[in-house]
């Protein structure tokens, strides 16, 4: 990390089920733990006051309970939709207006844009940020297709357009599981798999299945990792971000969860 660190954009994303309560009845925010995640993040910014991070989160209980609700997944947005869509929208603005303000307390320059706007035109925007000085966040969203129909913007999508347009970027996973597990979901005494080749997620994929829910409407650790298999050239970190002082460890390199080689 220290010879690499002037240069390089690293592209976090945190996941919805650490940031908000995940099986919550109404959309709630873990704010002791992304304050400790802040707080985190601000000691790295002081080490390496030269890397640049652009910031990525989960909707979480803001974002997929409505998804799921409303039906909004590639569906025509008539009747009922429309107003769901809203209310969606609406609720993942909260939660990233609540995020900025958490990491604005810890004198972090996070500057919240709009996931399902990032057009060509406004990655440009997103880069001028960046050298700015600003830590772009960007958080699940829904957006529309050509065809009037609502399709998800996930964090997880954007980590891979992000990760297309800066080559020289690391990608992070937070999550709230260890690393990645020959099986899900795994014993309390199971370790992650510490290395996994681009066939090995392949392998993987076979095995697990994409599962939509009220709590989770983007598949799960099965749709990350096919989300991911479009990168090449890539090495991603997925580690557990819920216990405290994972995240620097992740940030500065070290040795944590499960590293995937693209």
């Amino acid at each position: 990390m220290e010879k690499n660190s002037k240069n390089q954009t690293i592209i976090l994303k945190i996941g919805g089920s650490i940031i908000t309560k995940k099986f919550s009845s109404r959309p709630q925010i873990k704010e002791k733990k992304v304050r400790q995640l802040a707080k985190e993040l601000k000691l790295f910014t002081r080490r390496f006051p030269k890397t640049k991070i652009i910031l990525l989160h989960g909707a979480g209980s803001f974002g997929h309970p409505l998804v799921y609700k409303y039906k909004l997944l590639k569906q025509p947005l008539t009747g009922p939709r429309l107003l769901g869509f809203a209310k969606t929208i609406c609720s993942t603005r909260q939660l990233a207006n609540l995020l900025t303000e958490i990491f604005a307390d810890a004198k972090l320059p996070v500057l919240p844009l709009q996931a399902s706007a990032m057009s060509p035109l406004n990655l440009r925007y997103l880069k001028q940020m960046l050298e700015t000085g600003f830590i772009p966040l960007l958080g699940g969203d829904i957006g529309l297709t050509k065809q009037n129909q609502s399709i998800l913007v996930s964090a997880d999508k954007l980590a891979v357009v992000l990760a297309k347009a800066f080559p020289n970027s690391r990608v992070i996973f937070a999550t709230d599981v260890n690393g990645v597990f020959d099986k899900f979901p795994t014993s309390d005494n199971a370790n992650p798999i510490p290395l996994l080749s681009r066939k090995g997620i392949k392998s993987m994929l076979k095995k697990m299945s994409e599962k939509n829910t009220r709590y989770d409407v983007t598949g799960g650790m099965a749709g990350k990792l096919k989300t991911i298999l479009v990168l090449k050239n890539k090495e991603i970190v997925v580690f557990n971000g819920l216990k405290s002082g994972n995240l620097i460890k992740a940030l500065t390199g070290g040795q944590i969860g499960t590293r995937l080689i693209l």
